[in-house]
């Protein structure tokens, strides 16, 4: 028996073991209900929106056949865990804050071998409860993979467990299939109509769904860390002078708030009902900042190390100092990377940050707080404009 078989044996057989384990966990953790995916004739892709970390076994959890699953290159730098994760778990790597076309084409050998394949369509956890933009590339990759499209949706997993926060909350989270999309039927839609049916299947908005049906999402520190998220405040429109603590959102200058068990801010005089309205005007005031950028950096971070990635994914430490992100450029204490050099900026649970060039990837760390939404938004923005 080839090696690749023995593993796919390996990996069905640990499948088979984990779920009954999983579904009780994950009820236990996160009050989960999984609604049974449909029967599929042939292999299957299986694109969802992302909102935890444990996503892949909410997901699972609705399909007792054995899958594949597109992870971020980062779950290989985990020590022990790594090596469980690659022995018994299918794993299908991909580099964050990049197009890898390595892992479109592993998807594609292994949908032709038959097998199932789940991939997270926004390639990216959403801090602010609302599903992420869909690449056109994933359209084409499901035009390409002649397979089954099965398309799910999870419900209040960011109030449960907000990226930004170190806390968990319980309330109630639940998946299940949206749509169910023949090859047949597949091959007769375009790229932009496939592409319209992910952005509609896959959109979730977490404040839409309270407010149409609202839980409780009880929990500590309900605020705490929200200044990963949320960097610029709407009253003095200063970046990096908002705190959090316990409950509470504040800002130097005087602004105050709370956020309560429903995910909303409350207090006097609120700019904002959300975070994702706050990020939204955020984004927008990051729009007028690029337009307007001078030859002084946009704002900078102290105290950084700069890592690269070795190709056995562990880290080597080049240099550790400021981080300023400019109109042309990212600089890291002495190293300086032009824009146009960049593949693109990843970001990694609350704090990591992620980039490539076409020589290597890196990894910038930090062991203060600080907020790096900040740089992977305004390159976005300059990017698209030059």
């Amino acid at each position: 028996m080839a090696e690749d078989e023995r593993a796919y044996q390996r990996q069905k057989r640990a499948y088979r073991v984990m779920y009954p384990m999983a579904r009780h966990l994950m009820k236990w953790l996160l009050n989960y209900e999984a609604v049974p995916g449909p029967k599929v004739e042939g292999p299957c892709l299986i694109l969802s929106n992302h909102v935890t970390d444990f996503d892949p076994f909410l997901v699972g959890l609705s399909f007792p056949s054995h899958m594949y699953f597109v992870a971020g290159e980062n779950v290989l730098r985990m020590g022990f865990l790594s090596k469980i994760a690659v022995r018994y778990a299918s794993l299908i790597q991909r580099v964050k804050g990049t197009t890898d076309a390595e892992a479109a084409l592993q998807i594609l050998r292994t949908l032709k071998k038959g097998r199932n394949v789940c991939m997270f369509a926004e390639g990216n956890r959403t801090f602010t409860g609302e599903t992420l933009p869909i690449a056109p590339a994933t359209a084409k990759l499901v035009k390409l993979s002649r397979a089954t499209l099965v398309t799910y949706r999870l419900v209040g997993g960011y109030l449960t467990t907000p990226r930004w926060s170190i806390h968990r909350r319980k309330g109630r989270v639940s998946g299940g299939p949206v749509g169910v999309y023949s090859p047949e039927e597949l091959k007769g839609m375009s790229e932009a109509e496939v592409l319209a049916l992910l952005r509609r299947d896959l959109y979730e908005n977490a404040y839409e769904t309270q407010r149409k049906d609202p839980v409780v999402y009880r929990g500590k520190a309900l605020a705490e860390t929200l200044e990963t998220a949320l960097y610029l405040c709407p009253k003095c429109h200063k970046i990096d002078t908002l705190h959090s603590q316990g409950d509470r959102f504040f800002c130097d200058c005087g602004l105050s708030m709370t956020l309560d068990e429903y995910g909303f801010f409350q207090g006097t005089d609120l700019p904002f009902a959300t975070p994702l309205e706050w990020d939204r005007w955020q984004t927008g005031e990051m729009e007028k900042l690029a337009e307007n950028l001078g030859e002084a950096a946009a704002f900078s971070d102290d105290d950084q190390t700069l890592n690269r990635k070795e190709d056995d994914h562990s880290l080597t430490q080049l240099a550790t100092g400021t981080m300023a992100l400019y109109r042309d450029r990212l600089t890291v204490g002495e190293h300086t990377f032009p824009l146009h050099d960049l593949r693109g900026i990843g970001l990694i649970q609350r704090q990591g940050m992620v980039f490539s060039t076409a020589d290597a990837d890196y990894a910038i760390t930090a062991q203060r707080l600080r907020c790096v939404r900040k740089y992977q938004t305004l390159f976005e923005i300059l990017k698209r404009n030059c």
